[in-house]
Protein backbone atom coordinates (compact mmCIF):
# COMPACT_ATOMS: atom_id res chain seq x y z
CA UNK A 1 0.00 0.00 0.00
CA UNK A 2 1.45 3.34 -1.02
CA UNK A 3 0.64 6.00 1.57
CA UNK A 4 2.08 9.35 0.63
CA UNK A 5 0.84 12.89 0.98
CA UNK A 6 1.64 16.43 2.32
CA UNK A 7 3.31 18.58 7.92
CA UNK A 8 6.16 18.41 11.69
CA UNK A 9 5.86 19.87 13.74
CA UNK A 10 8.91 21.72 14.46
CA UNK A 11 12.14 20.88 12.54
CA UNK A 12 14.39 18.84 14.85
CA UNK A 13 17.85 20.17 15.68
CA UNK A 14 20.71 18.42 13.93
CA UNK A 15 22.27 15.65 15.94
CA UNK A 16 25.40 15.25 13.89
CA UNK A 17 27.64 14.40 16.79
CA UNK A 18 25.30 12.49 19.09
CA UNK A 19 26.67 9.05 19.72
CA UNK A 20 29.74 9.70 17.59
CA UNK A 21 33.06 8.28 18.58
CA UNK A 22 35.17 10.76 20.55
CA UNK A 23 38.53 11.95 19.38
CA UNK A 24 41.28 9.62 20.54
CA UNK A 25 45.06 9.57 20.53
CA UNK A 26 46.59 7.61 17.70
CA UNK A 27 49.89 5.78 17.50
CA UNK A 28 53.02 6.67 15.56
CA UNK A 29 51.86 4.47 12.65
CA UNK A 30 50.59 7.47 10.64
CA UNK A 31 51.68 11.07 10.14
CA UNK A 32 49.71 13.59 12.12
CA UNK A 33 46.42 14.60 10.47
CA UNK A 34 43.15 16.29 11.22
CA UNK A 35 39.88 14.52 10.59
CA UNK A 36 36.16 14.45 11.41
CA UNK A 37 35.41 12.27 14.46
CA UNK A 38 32.34 10.67 12.89
CA UNK A 39 32.08 7.95 10.30
CA UNK A 40 29.14 9.59 8.53
CA UNK A 41 29.68 13.29 7.88
CA UNK A 42 26.36 13.77 6.08
CA UNK A 43 23.31 15.25 7.86
CA UNK A 44 19.87 16.21 6.59
CA UNK A 45 17.99 19.39 7.41
CA UNK A 46 14.27 18.90 6.79
CA UNK A 47 12.59 22.21 5.98
CA UNK A 48 8.95 22.97 6.83
CA UNK A 49 6.98 26.18 6.23
CA UNK A 50 7.57 27.14 9.86
CA UNK A 51 11.30 26.41 9.91
CA UNK A 52 13.27 29.16 11.59
CA UNK A 53 16.96 29.14 12.46
CA UNK A 54 18.61 25.72 12.42
CA UNK A 55 22.05 24.96 13.80
CA UNK A 56 24.37 22.21 12.66
CA UNK A 57 27.81 21.36 14.02
CA UNK A 58 31.21 20.45 12.65
CA UNK A 59 34.34 19.40 14.52
CA UNK A 60 37.97 18.58 13.83
CA UNK A 61 40.17 16.13 15.69
CA UNK A 62 43.89 15.49 15.50
CA UNK A 63 45.49 12.07 15.22
CA UNK A 64 48.32 12.84 17.64
CA UNK A 65 48.45 15.60 20.20
CA UNK A 66 50.63 18.48 19.03
CA UNK A 67 53.09 20.56 21.02
CA UNK A 68 51.50 23.84 19.85
CA UNK A 69 48.01 25.08 19.06
CA UNK A 70 46.60 23.98 15.71
CA UNK A 71 44.19 26.34 13.97
CA UNK A 72 41.50 24.78 11.84
CA UNK A 73 39.41 26.76 9.36
CA UNK A 74 35.91 25.65 8.40
CA UNK A 75 34.57 27.03 5.13
CA UNK A 76 31.98 26.21 2.49
CA UNK A 77 33.51 24.44 -0.48
CA UNK A 78 31.32 24.40 -3.58
CA UNK A 79 33.74 22.12 -5.44
CA UNK A 80 32.71 19.26 -3.14
CA UNK A 81 29.12 19.34 -4.44
CA UNK A 82 30.21 17.53 -7.59
CA UNK A 83 32.16 15.03 -5.50
CA UNK A 84 29.08 14.25 -3.41
CA UNK A 85 26.78 13.99 -6.44
CA UNK A 86 29.17 11.61 -8.16
CA UNK A 87 29.52 9.44 -5.07
CA UNK A 88 25.79 9.18 -4.28
CA UNK A 89 24.30 9.56 -7.79
CA UNK A 90 22.41 12.69 -6.75
CA UNK A 91 21.82 16.02 -8.46
CA UNK A 92 21.94 18.46 -5.56
CA UNK A 93 22.69 22.16 -5.90
CA UNK A 94 25.01 24.26 -3.76
CA UNK A 95 23.07 26.01 -1.00
CA UNK A 96 23.10 29.70 -2.01
CA UNK A 97 24.98 32.25 0.05
CA UNK A 98 22.84 34.09 2.55
CA UNK A 99 21.17 30.93 3.81
CA UNK A 100 24.13 29.85 5.96
CA UNK A 101 26.97 31.25 8.02
CA UNK A 102 29.81 29.97 10.18
CA UNK A 103 30.08 32.65 12.89
CA UNK A 104 33.34 31.25 14.35
CA UNK A 105 34.98 29.79 11.26
CA UNK A 106 38.42 29.42 12.83
CA UNK A 107 38.72 27.04 15.75
CA UNK A 108 41.74 25.85 17.71
CA UNK A 109 42.93 22.44 18.77
CA UNK A 110 44.96 23.48 21.81
CA UNK A 111 48.43 22.19 22.47
CA UNK A 112 48.24 18.74 24.02
CA UNK A 113 44.55 18.66 23.07
CA UNK A 114 42.82 16.58 20.44
CA UNK A 115 39.69 18.45 19.29
CA UNK A 116 38.32 21.85 18.36
CA UNK A 117 35.03 20.98 19.99
CA UNK A 118 31.78 21.68 18.22
CA UNK A 119 31.73 24.56 15.75
CA UNK A 120 28.29 25.94 14.84
CA UNK A 121 26.97 26.24 11.30
CA UNK A 122 23.89 28.48 11.22
CA UNK A 123 21.06 28.12 8.69
CA UNK A 124 18.30 30.69 8.25
CA UNK A 125 15.51 31.52 5.83
CA UNK A 126 15.45 27.99 4.46
CA UNK A 127 11.66 28.08 4.09
CA UNK A 128 12.09 30.75 1.39
CA UNK A 129 14.12 28.42 -0.84
CA UNK A 130 12.72 26.79 -3.95
CA UNK A 131 12.06 23.48 -2.23
CA UNK A 132 11.37 21.64 -5.45
CA UNK A 133 15.16 21.31 -5.36
CA UNK A 134 17.52 19.70 -2.86
CA UNK A 135 20.55 21.66 -1.73
CA UNK A 136 23.95 20.73 -0.36
CA UNK A 137 26.33 22.68 1.87
CA UNK A 138 29.80 21.10 2.03
CA UNK A 139 31.87 22.48 4.94
CA UNK A 140 35.53 21.60 4.59
CA UNK A 141 38.22 21.77 7.28
CA UNK A 142 41.75 22.96 6.48
CA UNK A 143 44.87 23.48 8.58
CA UNK A 144 48.67 23.60 8.41
CA UNK A 145 48.38 19.88 9.15
CA UNK A 146 47.11 17.68 6.35
CA UNK A 147 43.60 16.28 6.53
CA UNK A 148 42.38 12.74 6.12
CA UNK A 149 39.80 11.87 3.48
CA UNK A 150 36.82 12.65 5.75
CA UNK A 151 37.64 16.35 5.90
CA UNK A 152 34.22 17.58 4.73
CA UNK A 153 30.82 17.73 6.39
CA UNK A 154 27.81 17.66 4.09
CA UNK A 155 24.49 19.25 5.04
CA UNK A 156 21.60 18.16 2.80
CA UNK A 157 18.75 20.69 2.79
CA UNK A 158 15.38 19.52 1.51
CA UNK A 159 11.65 19.91 2.01
CA UNK A 160 10.21 17.96 4.91
CA UNK A 161 6.96 16.09 4.94
CA UNK A 162 4.30 17.99 6.87
CA UNK A 163 2.89 14.67 8.05
CA UNK A 164 5.45 11.92 8.49
CA UNK A 165 3.63 9.47 10.80
CA UNK A 166 -0.02 8.40 11.04
CA UNK A 167 -1.97 6.06 13.31
CA UNK A 168 -3.69 2.87 12.22
CA UNK A 169 -6.96 2.61 14.18
CA UNK A 170 -8.31 -0.71 12.92
CA UNK A 171 -9.92 -2.57 15.85
CA UNK A 172 -8.76 0.22 18.15
CA UNK A 173 -10.17 3.32 19.84
CA UNK A 174 -9.08 6.31 21.91
CA UNK A 175 -10.62 8.22 24.81
CA UNK A 176 -9.58 11.00 27.17
CA UNK A 177 -6.53 10.12 29.21
CA UNK A 178 -8.13 12.02 32.10
CA UNK A 179 -11.87 12.35 32.66
CA UNK A 180 -13.77 15.62 32.21
CA UNK A 181 -10.57 17.48 31.42
CA UNK A 182 -11.53 19.23 28.18
CA UNK A 183 -13.20 22.52 29.09
CA UNK A 184 -12.61 23.91 25.59
CA UNK A 185 -14.82 21.11 24.23
CA UNK A 186 -17.76 22.07 26.44
CA UNK A 187 -20.77 24.22 25.42
CA UNK A 188 -19.81 24.56 21.74
CA UNK A 189 -22.62 26.40 19.92
CA UNK A 190 -20.58 26.22 16.72
CA UNK A 191 -18.29 23.36 15.85
CA UNK A 192 -15.89 22.39 13.08
CA UNK A 193 -14.59 18.82 13.03
CA UNK A 194 -11.60 17.98 10.83
CA UNK A 195 -9.69 14.78 10.14
CA UNK A 196 -7.23 13.46 7.59
CA UNK A 197 -8.54 9.96 6.88
CA UNK A 198 -7.40 6.92 4.91
CA UNK A 199 -10.04 4.17 4.97
CA UNK A 200 -8.80 0.84 3.72
CA UNK A 201 -12.25 -0.76 3.81
CA UNK A 202 -15.70 -0.44 5.37
CA UNK A 203 -16.32 -3.94 6.69
CA UNK A 204 -18.88 -2.87 9.30
CA UNK A 205 -22.27 -1.25 8.93
CA UNK A 206 -21.02 1.67 11.04
CA UNK A 207 -17.59 3.20 11.55
CA UNK A 208 -16.80 6.02 13.96
CA UNK A 209 -14.64 9.08 13.44
CA UNK A 210 -15.24 10.89 16.74
CA UNK A 211 -17.95 12.07 19.11
CA UNK A 212 -20.50 10.79 21.60
CA UNK A 213 -23.07 8.11 20.77
CA UNK A 214 -26.65 9.34 21.16
CA UNK A 215 -25.62 13.00 21.37
CA UNK A 216 -23.34 14.31 18.62
CA UNK A 217 -21.31 11.79 16.63
CA UNK A 218 -19.40 11.97 13.34
CA UNK A 219 -19.55 8.51 11.81
CA UNK A 220 -19.73 6.62 8.53
CA UNK A 221 -22.48 4.23 7.42
CA UNK A 222 -25.81 3.23 8.97
CA UNK A 223 -28.85 1.12 8.21
CA UNK A 224 -30.21 2.22 4.84
CA UNK A 225 -27.14 4.13 3.65
CA UNK A 226 -23.86 2.94 2.14
CA UNK A 227 -21.15 1.85 4.56
CA UNK A 228 -18.81 4.55 3.17
CA UNK A 229 -21.25 7.47 3.50
CA UNK A 230 -20.61 10.09 6.17
CA UNK A 231 -23.35 10.78 8.70
CA UNK A 232 -23.75 13.21 11.58
CA UNK A 233 -25.77 11.34 14.20
CA UNK A 234 -27.35 13.57 16.85
CA UNK A 235 -29.88 13.30 19.66
CA UNK A 236 -32.30 15.20 17.40
CA UNK A 237 -31.92 13.12 14.24
CA UNK A 238 -29.24 12.17 11.75
CA UNK A 239 -27.91 14.18 8.82
CA UNK A 240 -26.33 12.80 5.66
CA UNK A 241 -26.06 13.33 1.92
CA UNK A 242 -25.36 10.84 -0.91
CA UNK A 243 -22.41 13.03 -1.95
CA UNK A 244 -20.67 12.44 1.40
CA UNK A 245 -19.00 9.17 0.38
CA UNK A 246 -15.38 8.22 0.99
CA UNK A 247 -13.10 6.44 -1.44
CA UNK A 248 -10.98 3.65 -0.01
CA UNK A 249 -7.19 3.55 -0.12
CA UNK A 250 -6.74 7.27 -0.56
CA UNK A 251 -6.34 10.24 1.77
CA UNK A 252 -9.33 12.52 2.27
CA UNK A 253 -9.29 15.63 4.41
CA UNK A 254 -12.71 15.88 6.03
CA UNK A 255 -14.21 19.11 7.33
CA UNK A 256 -17.68 19.13 8.92
CA UNK A 257 -19.24 22.32 10.28
CA UNK A 258 -22.42 22.65 12.37
CA UNK A 259 -24.19 25.68 13.81
CA UNK A 260 -26.47 24.73 16.70
CA UNK A 261 -28.43 28.00 16.39
CA UNK A 262 -29.47 27.44 12.77
CA UNK A 263 -28.88 23.70 12.35
CA UNK A 264 -26.80 24.42 9.25
CA UNK A 265 -24.40 21.59 8.41
CA UNK A 266 -21.75 21.60 5.68
CA UNK A 267 -19.26 18.92 4.68
CA UNK A 268 -16.05 19.44 2.71
CA UNK A 269 -13.77 16.81 1.23
CA UNK A 270 -10.29 18.17 0.49
CA UNK A 271 -11.61 21.71 0.80
CA UNK A 272 -14.50 21.28 -1.65
CA UNK A 273 -18.06 21.33 -0.31
CA UNK A 274 -19.80 18.05 -1.06
CA UNK A 275 -23.53 17.92 -1.75
CA UNK A 276 -25.83 20.62 -0.47
CA UNK A 277 -25.91 22.44 2.85
CA UNK A 278 -28.06 20.37 5.18
CA UNK A 279 -30.23 21.49 8.09
CA UNK A 280 -30.42 19.45 11.27
CA UNK A 281 -32.72 19.65 14.27
CA UNK A 282 -29.99 19.58 16.92
CA UNK A 283 -30.12 22.90 18.79
CA UNK A 284 -28.22 22.10 21.98
CA UNK A 285 -24.64 23.20 22.54
CA UNK A 286 -22.25 20.34 21.82
CA UNK A 287 -20.56 18.98 24.93
CA UNK A 288 -17.63 16.70 24.17
CA UNK A 289 -16.09 17.24 27.61
CA UNK A 290 -17.53 13.93 28.76
CA UNK A 291 -15.42 11.18 30.23
CA UNK A 292 -15.94 7.71 28.82
CA UNK A 293 -16.79 4.81 31.07
CA UNK A 294 -16.21 1.11 30.60
CA UNK A 295 -16.42 0.36 26.90
CA UNK A 296 -19.00 -2.40 27.51
CA UNK A 297 -21.31 -0.73 30.00
CA UNK A 298 -20.78 2.99 29.34
CA UNK A 299 -21.56 5.70 30.20
CA UNK A 300 -21.50 7.16 26.74
CA UNK A 301 -18.57 9.54 26.43
CA UNK A 302 -16.22 11.05 23.88
CA UNK A 303 -14.34 8.54 21.77
CA UNK A 304 -12.25 8.45 18.63
CA UNK A 305 -12.94 5.32 16.58
CA UNK A 306 -15.61 3.85 18.86
CA UNK A 307 -19.31 4.29 19.58
CA UNK A 308 -21.84 1.97 21.21
CA UNK A 309 -19.86 -1.19 20.60
CA UNK A 310 -16.36 -2.17 19.57
CA UNK A 311 -17.49 -3.32 16.11
CA UNK A 312 -17.69 0.29 14.92
CA UNK A 313 -13.97 0.92 14.59
CA UNK A 314 -12.37 2.99 11.84
CA UNK A 315 -10.77 0.56 9.40
CA UNK A 316 -7.63 2.37 8.27
CA UNK A 317 -5.50 5.32 9.25
CA UNK A 318 -6.11 8.68 10.91
CA UNK A 319 -4.16 11.90 11.25
CA UNK A 320 -4.69 15.62 11.96
CA UNK A 321 -7.83 15.30 14.11
CA UNK A 322 -9.09 18.77 15.10
CA UNK A 323 -12.06 20.26 16.91
CA UNK A 324 -12.79 23.97 16.60
CA UNK A 325 -15.38 25.83 18.66
CA UNK A 326 -16.19 28.05 15.71
CA UNK A 327 -17.08 27.53 12.05
CA UNK A 328 -14.17 27.76 9.64
CA UNK A 329 -14.68 29.62 6.39
CA UNK A 330 -13.92 28.00 3.02
CA UNK A 331 -10.91 30.32 2.76
CA UNK A 332 -9.55 29.04 6.06
CA UNK A 333 -10.15 25.42 5.11
CA UNK A 334 -8.25 25.93 1.86
CA UNK A 335 -5.39 27.96 3.32
CA UNK A 336 -1.90 26.73 2.35
CA UNK A 337 -0.94 23.53 4.16
CA UNK A 338 -4.19 23.53 6.19
CA UNK A 339 -4.94 19.89 5.40
CA UNK A 340 -1.65 18.85 7.04
CA UNK A 341 -0.88 21.32 9.80
CA UNK A 342 -2.23 24.30 11.74
CA UNK A 343 -0.79 26.46 14.48
CA UNK A 344 -1.70 25.00 17.91
CA UNK A 345 -2.69 28.45 19.18
CA UNK A 346 -5.08 29.15 16.28
CA UNK A 347 -8.24 31.01 17.24
CA UNK A 348 -10.96 28.62 18.35
CA UNK A 349 -8.84 25.46 18.10
CA UNK A 350 -10.21 23.44 21.03
CA UNK A 351 -8.31 20.18 20.44
CA UNK A 352 -5.58 19.14 18.02
CA UNK A 353 -4.54 15.50 17.87
CA UNK A 354 -1.89 15.17 15.17
CA UNK A 355 -1.57 11.42 15.81
CA UNK A 356 2.10 11.54 14.91
CA UNK A 357 3.71 10.09 18.03
CA UNK A 358 5.20 7.08 16.28
CA UNK A 359 5.24 4.93 19.44
CA UNK A 360 3.11 4.11 22.46
CA UNK A 361 -0.64 4.50 22.92
CA UNK A 362 -0.95 8.14 24.01
CA UNK A 363 -2.25 10.71 21.50
CA UNK A 364 -1.08 14.21 22.44
CA UNK A 365 -3.34 17.26 22.13
CA UNK A 366 -1.19 20.11 20.84
CA UNK A 367 -3.83 22.79 21.49
CA UNK A 368 -4.87 22.41 25.13
CA UNK A 369 -3.34 19.22 26.49
CA UNK A 370 -6.47 17.06 26.25
CA UNK A 371 -4.51 13.89 25.54
CA UNK A 372 -6.17 10.69 24.39
CA UNK A 373 -5.32 7.15 25.39
CA UNK A 374 -5.68 4.35 22.86
CA UNK A 375 -6.94 0.93 23.89
CA UNK A 376 -3.69 -0.42 22.51
CA UNK A 377 -0.74 1.06 20.68
CA UNK A 378 -1.79 1.93 17.12
CA UNK A 379 0.08 0.75 14.08
CA UNK A 380 2.35 3.74 13.55
CA UNK A 381 2.88 4.10 9.81
CA UNK A 382 5.61 6.32 8.26
CA UNK A 383 4.21 8.44 5.44
CA UNK A 384 5.22 11.43 3.35
CA UNK A 385 2.33 13.88 3.13
CA UNK A 386 1.57 15.65 0.91
CA UNK A 387 2.63 13.36 -1.91
CA UNK A 388 5.24 14.68 -4.28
Amino acid sequence: MKLKSYISAAVPALALLIGAASCQDDTEKIDNSIFAPVADTSSTINVKPTTGTVTGYVEACIAKKADTDVEVTFAADESRVAVYNELYSTDYEMLPEGYYSIPESVAVIPAAGNTTGKVAVKFNGLNTLDLTKTYLLPVRMTSRISALSNDTYYFVVKEAALVSTVAGMTRNYALFARGNQANELDAMTQITVEALLYPTDFPNMLATVMGIEGQFLVRVGDAGIPANQLQLATASGNITDPAWTFDTNKWTFLTLTYDTKTGECKVYFNGVQKGSTQTGGYRTAVDWNTASGDITDGPRGFYVGYAYDANRWWNGYMSELRVWNRILTPEEINAPFHFYTVEPDSEGLAAYWKMDEGAGNTIHDYANGYDLQCNEAPEWLPVNLPAK
